[in-house]
Order: C-alpha cells, then sequence, then structure tokens
C-alpha cells in the first residue's frame, strides 16, 4: 500500500502544471497543422500565380504575332480592293483589237471598207462598198451586203446591227454598192460579253 505524504496543495500544482504541458503540446500540434495547411495553401497560390503568368506571357506573345500578321492581313484587304477595282474597270472594257479581227475575219471576199468608226457610246459604224455583181438576178437583194449583216450579227461583241444606208453607184467606173452599218459594241466581263439583242439586218 502507497501512502503519499504531500500536501494537497502540492498535488494540485503537479496536476495543474501536466495540464499545461498538455495544453501547450495541442497548442503546438495545432499550430504544427495549420502552418502546414497554410504553407500548402501559400504553394498553390504560388503555383496558381506561375501558371497565371505563363499564360499572360503566352497571351502577349501571341498578341503582338497577331499584330505582326495584321500587317499581311490590312495588305491582303488593299490587294483584294485593288483586284476589285481593276475587275470592274476591266469589265466595262470593250476589246476593239479583237472586235476588228473578227470583223476582218467574217467580212465577205467582195466587200471592202473605207472608214470604220468606233466609239463607247456610238459603238461601230462601217462605210465601204461591195461588188455589184451582174449576176445577181433580182438586181434587188444587194446579197453581199446582206451576207455582211448576218455575219456581223454572229459575233460576241456586235448587236443591234443596222444597215442604215445602201445604194448603186461608181466606183472607178466599177459598179458598186455604197452602204453604212451601224452596230452597239458589248462590255466583256469575265471573258463573256453582255448578251445580245434582237438584231435588226
Amino acid at each position: 500500500m502507497r501512502i503519499n505524504l504531500l500536501p494537497p496543495e502540492i498535488l494540485e500544482k503537479r496536476r495543474a502544471e501536466k495540464r499545461i504541458v498538455y495544453v501547450a503540446l495541442v497548442a503546438v500540434v495545432l499550430f504544427v497543422v495549420l502552418a502546414g495547411v497554410w504553407v500548402l495553401g501559400y504553394l498553390r497560390v504560388e503555383s496558381r500565380r506561375d501558371t497565371l503568368d505563363t499564360k499572360e506571357q503566352e497571351i502577349q506573345a501571341t498578341q503582338a504575332q497577331a499584330q505582326q500578321l495584321a500587317i499581311f492581313e490590312q495588305k491582303e484587304s488593299e490587294l483584294q480592293a485593288r483586284k476589285a477595282v481593276a475587275e470592274e474597270a476591266l469589265a466595262a472594257r470593250r476589246n476593239w483589237a479583237k472586235l476588228f479581227d473578227e470583223v476582218s475575219l467574217v467580212l465577205p471576199n467582195d466587200i471592202w471598207i473605207g472608214v470604220a468608226n468606233f466609239g463607247e457610246d456610238a459603238g461601230l459604224k462601217l462605210d465601204g462598198y461591195a461588188v455589184d455583181s451582174d449576176e445577181d438576178s433580182p438586181d434587188l437583194g444587194h446579197k453581199a451586203i446582206a451576207k455582211m449583216l448576218v455575219r456581223l450579227a454572229d459575233l460576241d461583241q456586235l448587236y443591234d446591227v443596222w444597215l442604215t444606208n445602201s445604194v448603186k453607184t461608181l466606183y472607178e467606173q466599177q459598179g458598186v454598192i455604197q452602204f453604212s452599218a451601224t452596230s452597239k459594241v458589248a462590255t466583256t466581263t469575265a471573258g463573256v460579253s453582255a448578251p445580245p439583242t434582237e438584231t435588226n439586218p
């Protein structure tokens, strides 16, 4: 049997000291746990900040590249605008050289052109002569001129072909038919002529 001879005050003091030690240990443990949680949170925040900084740097680099490419986009837009202006100008042009080549190819052998006038608004006007054949019987048809009108009307760039004058006369002591013919000239659009109207020879 153990007998404790210490006074009760000393025993109570020792118990209080033990409780203080336990409380201090618990406080230290809690402090360590809280410090660990704070450190983990801080590390996570720093990691997110680093990721955010990296993303911001990537965005800035992308924006810099976009600004560099914007110059090329602007140049392309200017090129497209110039191309549109050029196409619009070419769409309204009249290919006179090609037209005169085609006219010269379709003229009958017994017709020659003395004067050819042309203009953007006036169109094409031809003044010339046709051989007045004695074999043209009855002498009413002016067949060479009729053939010329039909061939001119078949050309893609010509429409509204008209014979404005056709009379018999003499040219260097030879019987000829003096004539005048007019026609409208179509503009070319992407290589295709404007649709011709009804031809009136």
